[in-house]
């Protein structure tokens, strides 16, 4: 089990190094001030630096107070309400019909905006242009709760997941209620099409929803996600509610993880933690979707080379493997994504910084993650 001080140390700022730091880092700017077509919104997204031609995020900011009343939240949290945001982007072509939403959540200590540049290069953004959904990129609390330490980048947050102690469902999981809620005042949503999906501290959040918000999830997709999973000691916090076993999963893993390591144990970067393991989250995962069978195995091509940090791994290139298991009765799947010698990293045609390798690792440039998430996301809507 994790002390306080190995928990803070996990779900502090080494879990956002991959989430903000893609290109060299530099201080946020706030964007001028504009009118906006949600009228939710009342700020501009903050503008961060990036290479030459980066497309920063289209979206808009929402902001509103949530306020808590279980004990045990007071208790981790320190106080009874903060000042919540959450970055939504709406295609200026968005169908009539209901839409689906996309939830992105970034890592420990970063802020919405680093969801939608750094990890995932607005290619959600460019899908929803396509397709006709809706991306909204999360936001943590303001501070990390039982340990008081402040985000070092602006707007920054803390996802707390199975972690916080809380009696129902963790207050992360009604603030994205909350969102769903005030987005469906404005425009109309399909609800049998809500899915989740982000890196790190935010892949764990997209866990915490299967497992306390089924009914509200269709399907997540994790990316070296904080392993939290329906059973054991890696439950934490979590109340599983019924229906959490009809909630598709997609989740990658990583080889060369130095923060979420792939094997049971401690990781490079944590060594006082111990992990259950990626192999071993994935057969939890299995065994509570009730999925059995071998599955389809397929690999990407290596279309990049050299995408591996081979001072830490050996290896010069990084492939991933797709493992896709039989489909369950209630049309529930599990894919599993092994991304060999990748670091931890969002997939996607852009390198991490050279100067974060010695920290992270790189990011396997063979497939945008974006593209294979919503992929499978298509391929599920809640049924009544």
């Amino acid at each position: 089990m994790f002390t306080v001080s190995e928990r803070t140390r996990v779900s502090g700022a080494a879990l956002c190094l991959a989430g903000c730091l893609v290109g060299k880092p530099q201080p946020p700017t706030a964007a001028a001030k504009t009118s906006f077509r949600i009228g939710l919104c009342s700020e501009a997204p903050l503008r961060l630096e990036a290479r030459p031609g980066a497309s920063q995020t289209r979206g808009c900011v929402v902001t509103f107070t949530q306020r808590w009343s279980d004990p045990a939240t007071i208790e981790w949290a320190k106080t009874t309400q903060a000042e919540r945001r959450y970055l939504v982007y709406v295609p200026t072509n968005l169908p009539s019909r209901p839409a689906p939403i996309v939830f992105v959540f970034p890592g420990a200590t970063c802020n919405a905006e680093a969801a939608a540049l750094y990890n995932t290069h607005t290619r959600f953004e460019a899908l929803a242009d396509r397709d006709g959904f809706i991306v909204v990129y999360g936001n943590g609390l303001p501070t990390a709760g039982h340990s008081g330490n402040e985000p070092p980048m602006r707007k920054g947050g803390f996802l707390a997941g199975c972690w916080a102690e809380h009696t129902g469902e963790g207050v992360d999981v009604t603030y994205v209620r909350l969102i769903v809620d005030q987005l469906a005042t404005e425009l109309k949503i399909d609800r049998a099409r809500i899915y989740a999906t982000g890196i790190s501290q935010g892949g764990g959040m997209a866990f915490q929803l299967a497992l306390e918000a089924p009914d509200l999830v269709a399907a997540i997709a994790p990316v070296a996600g904080v392993p939290f999973a329906p059973s054991g000691e890696w439950l934490r916090s979590c109340h599983p509610n019924p229906g959490y076993e009809r909630v598709s999963v997609a989740m990658l893993a990583a080889t060369a993880d130095p923060f979420i390591p792939y094997a049971p144990g401690s990781s490079l970067k944590i060594p006082e933690a111990r992990f259950p393991g990626m192999e071993e989250t994935r057969n939890a995962w299995l065994s509570a979707l009730n999925l059995t069978g071998p599955p389809a195995v397929d690999g990407f091509p290596d279309n990049v080379k050299g995408d591996s940090y081979e001072r830490q791994t050996g290896l010069t290139s990084s492939t991933i493997e797709r493992q896709r298991y039989p489909v369950g009765r209630d049309g529930q799947e599990l894919w599993y994504y092994k991304a060999e010698g990748m670091g931890h990293a969002w997939p996607n045609p852009e390198q991490v910084w050279s100067g974060m390798w010695e920290t992270l690792g790189k990011t396997n440039q063979d497939i945008d993650f974006a593209d294979q998430a919503w992929e499978f996301f298509q391929r599920h809507a809640k049924r009544k």
